[in-house]
C-alpha cells in the first residue's frame, strides 16, 4: 500500500511538471501574441473582454447544472463552470485532443456514470452548435441586405456552414436517440465478427450506449428543462460574440453592433466547418477575412486576439488553476495515506 501510494505521488509530480512543460512550449508558440496584446489594451477594453468571458464560463455553468444535475442533485453552477475550465485546460495542453475525454471524466468524479457522463457531453455538444446555427441564421436574416450589396458571396459561405452544421447536430442527435442504428450496428458487428470474446465486447459496448441513449433521451423529454437549456446556450454565445464589438467600435464608427456581431457569428460557424485541431487556425483565417476589408488588418487581427483571450485562455487559466489545487489535494491525500500506514 505504501509503494502504490509512493508510485502515485511521484507519478502526480511528474504529470505537472509534463504539464508545465507543454505550457512553455505553447506560451512560446501559441500564446505570445495574446499576452503581448493584452499589455496594449486599454484597461476599461480590457476589463470588458474579461467580464464577458466570465460571463460565458458562468452562463456555462449554469447550463451544465441543468444537464448534469438531472442525474446527480448536488452538481452546481460552480461545478459546470469549472468542469468548462477544465475541459478549456485540458484542450490547450492536449492541442483538442482530450477535451471531451477530461469533460466526461470531470461529471464521474461528481457522481455521474460514464454513460450520463457522455450524455451530458454529447448534449452540451449539440446544444452548443445548435446556438451558433439560430445566432448565424438571425444575423444573417437582420444583416442579409447589407451582406447582399457588398459582400454576396459570404452569403453562399455561411448557407454552406449552416448545411454543414445542422449535418452535424442531426448525426449526433442519430448516434445518441436513434435505437434503429444502436440496432443496425449490433447487426452488422454480429455479422462481422464472428468470434465470442470479440461478441461480448461489442454487448458491453452496446449496454453502454443504450444507457447513453437513455440519458440523453431523459433530458430531452422534459420540454421546459431543454428550452432553458437551449436559451442558456444562446445567451452563453452572445458573450463571446459582442466581445469585437466591445474593441472595435470606439475607433470604427462605421462598425455597428449588429454588424460585429453578425460577423464573429459567421466567422464560429465557418470555423466550426472546416476541420483543423480544436478550431484553432481556421477561426483565425475567417475572422480575420470578415474583419480586416472593414477595420483593417491590424486592429482586426488586435480584436481576434482579445476574443481568443476570453473564449480561449482565460478558462484555461482558471481551468488551470483548478487542476493545480486538485493534484495538490491528491498529492497530499496519498502523502496522508503514507503517514497513516507508517503510523500501522
Amino acid at each position: 500500500m505504501k509503494n502504490r501510494s509512493g508510485l502515485k505521488i511521484v507519478m502526480n509530480i511528474l504529470f505537472v511538471f509534463v504539464i508545465f512543460g507543454i505550457l512553455g512550449f505553447v506560451i512560446k508558440n501559441s500564446l505570445g501574441d495574446i499576452l503581448a496584446q493584452l499589455s496594449q489594451t486599454p484597461l476599461l477594453v480590457l476589463l470588458g473582454v474579461i467580464l464577458c468571458g466570465s460571463l460565458y464560463i458562468l452562463v456555462e455553468g449554469e447550463n451544465l447544472k441543468v444537464m448534469a444535475g438531472t442525474f446527480e442533485k448536488h452538481f452546481t453552477t460552480g461545478d459546470g463552470a469549472l468542469a468548462m475550465c477544465y475541459a478549456a485546460f485540458y484542450r490547450l495542453v492536449t492541442f483538442g485532443a482530450g477535451t471531451l475525454i477530461a469533460e466526461v471524466n470531470f461529471y464521474h468524479r461528481k457522481g455521474l456514470r460514464i454513460s450520463q457522463s457522455v450524455g451530458v457531453t454529447a448534449l452540451h455538444m449539440i446544444m452548443y452548435k445548435v446556438a451558433l446555427l439560430s445566432w448565424a441564421v438571425i444575423s444573417l436574416i437582420m444583416q442579409f441586405v447589407f451582406f447582399h450589396s457588398e459582400k454576396p458571396k459570404i452569403i453562399w459561405l455561411v448557407l454552406f456552414a449552416m448545411v454543414v452544421t445542422f449535418v452535424i447536430i442531426a448525426v449526433l442527435l442519430a448516434l445518441t436517440l436513434s435505437l434503429n442504428l444502436q440496432i443496425w450496428s449490433v447487426k452488422l458487428a454480429n455479422k462481422l465478427f464472428k468470434s465470442t470474446k470479440i461478441r461480448d465486447m461489442v454487448d458491453k459496448v452496446n449496454i453502454q450506449v443504450y444507457s447513453l441513449r437513455e440519458a440523453v433521451d431523459s433530458i430531452l423529454q422534459v420540454r421546459p428543462l431543454i428550452y432553458r437549456i437551449y436559451f442558456l446556450n444562446m445567451l452563453k454565445v452572445m458573450f463571446w460574440f459582442v466581445i469585437p464589438a466591445i474593441v472595435l467600435m470606439g475607433d470604427h464608427p462605421q462598425l455597428n453592433f449588429f454588424l460585429s456581431f453578425g460577423l464573429t457569428s459567421f466567422a464560429v460557424i465557418l470555423a466550426g466547418s472546416i476541420p483543423t485541431p480544436a478550431g484553432i487556425g481556421s477561426f483565425e483565417f475567417v475572422y480575420l477575412l470578415l474583419f480586416s476589408p472593414i477595420v483593417g488588418t491590424v486592429d482586426a487581427a488586435s480584436s481576434m486576439l482579445l476574443y481568443r483571450f476570453a473564449s480561449y485562455v482565460w478558462p484555461f487559466l482558471i481551468g488551470f488553476v483548478y487542476f493545480l489545487v486538485d493534484k495538490r489535494r491528491a498529492i497530499h491525500s496519498e502523502i496522508k495515506d503514507i503517514k497513516e500506514d507508517t503510523a500501522k
